[in-house]
């Protein structure tokens, strides 16, 4: 009888898919409060998060019924009139076992899917600043990325079996591997891609603050709180590393095929609950009132918005064009009221507004010659 991981258990798999599910909804709860509490527009970020918990917590009752039908965290029953392989083996106890892993591969990479999905929105409300902007359009490009990585692998789920789509789910070991060819294999690129998608996702955000004109502290304070969702990369490397267990083993007739499907689920159920959590802490700011995450936001945004207005001038070299604009939240939650504009010393009074769609607190900008500098 093989050995049975702490993760294996009825105890730590139920834990896993009831205790990060509430954790999860209460994450997701909490930011919609906090967005409503900063008077804040709710954005696409906000709204994708919601189907990727939904998601989760489809695969968390997956779990837990698995369990309850001790197709799940169990070991195999073998009726004590069956002499045959292990591999032709069909139970009620495989059965329920098939029908909770089929499930949860069509889940979790739509769970993975909106959830890089809403991390990337969430950049590309802070870092873009305008449309044309090159930031804009290379984060809408990793938006269609992660979209088509997301169908692809859903489909090549749906279709691993072909017509043969019941011996997925009601027949044995053998009929698995006989009928749905590299089934192994397609979990294992699927958690090879989702590693390295998450890696590049999770650096993203820091050449974008290093370019920008603040503080080296404050640079290294704003990269650590975008980094907080990187908790979701210790979980895929978790993941990849026991898929590759899980994959070396294989089909092999002394492996208990329920564990190896526990295996398999449990720590893609820890993937996406630790994922959705992680994604909603940099929107916790506003339950840290002491965390400069707001100030810090600002600044980004006021410099790459000022990157992209410039003012044009035929004057000489010598000619100083200077803007300043002082923000009075005050007068409006949702908007910035700007000051007075100084061109080559001549004062013009200027009113101009722009959403503020984030942190609406006060923030000077000053635009230089290169229209980047942040004050």
């Amino acid at each position: 009888m093989p050995a049975q991981a702490y993760y294996q258990t009825p105890g730590h798999a139920i834990a896993a898919g009831v205790a990060l599910t509430m954790v999860d909804i209460i994450a997701v709860a909490s930011r919609f409060w906090a967005r409503k509490r900063n008077k804040q527009q709710l954005k696409a970020d906000d709204w994708l998060i919601v189907p990727a918990a939904l998601l989760t917590m489809g695969i968390g009752i997956d779990m837990v019924y698995g369990v309850s039908q001790h197709g799940q965290a169990a070991f195999l029953e073998i009726p004590p009139d069956f002499n045959g392989n292990p591999l032709q083996l069909v139970t009620p106890q495989l059965a329920a076992t098939s029908k909770t892993q089929f499930v949860f591969t069509l889940l979790l990479p739509l769970a993975l899917g909106f959830i890089k999905l809403s991390i990337l929105m969430f950049y590309r409300r802070i870092f873009s600043a305008t449309t044309a902007s090159k930031r804009h359009r290379f984060l809408s490009g990793m938006v269609v990325f992660v979209t088509i990585w997301t169908l692809a692998f859903l489909v090549a789920n749906l279709s691993q079996c072909g017509l043969n789509l019941g011996a997925s789910i009601f027949g044995s070991a053998e009929d698995i591997e006989t009928n749905c060819p590299g089934t192994m294999f397609l979990d294992l690129a699927l958690c090879i891609t989702d590693f390295v998608t998450d890696i590049l996702i999770f650096c993203i955000p820091a050449p974008l603050i290093w370019r920008l004109n603040m503080s080296t502290a404050n640079k290294l304070t704003a990269i650590a709180i975008f980094l907080l969702g990187s908790a979701t990369i210790v979980a895929s490397i978790l993941r990849l590393v026991m898929q590759v267990q899980i994959v070396t083993v294989g089909f092999a007739p002394d492996a208990d095929p329920i564990l190896t499907s526990t295996q398999f689920l449990y720590w893609g159920m820890i993937e996406c609950g630790v994922g959705i959590f992680a994604t909603c802490l940099p929107v916790f700011q506003v339950l840290f009132r002491k965390l400069p995450w707001a100030s810090l936001v600002q600044s980004v945004r006021g410099t790459l918005s000022s990157a992209n207005r410039s003012y044009n001038t035929s004057s000489t070299s010598q000619q100083s064009i200077y803007t300043k604009r002082t923000v009075d939240v005050t007068s409006h939650p949702t908007h910035w009221n700007t000051s007075s504009t100084s061109v080559a010393g001549r004062s013009v009074n200027k009113s101009e507004h722009y959403p503020v769609e984030d942190f609406p607190v006060e923030l000077q900008v000053r635009e230089g010659k290169n229209g980047n500098e942040a004050v």
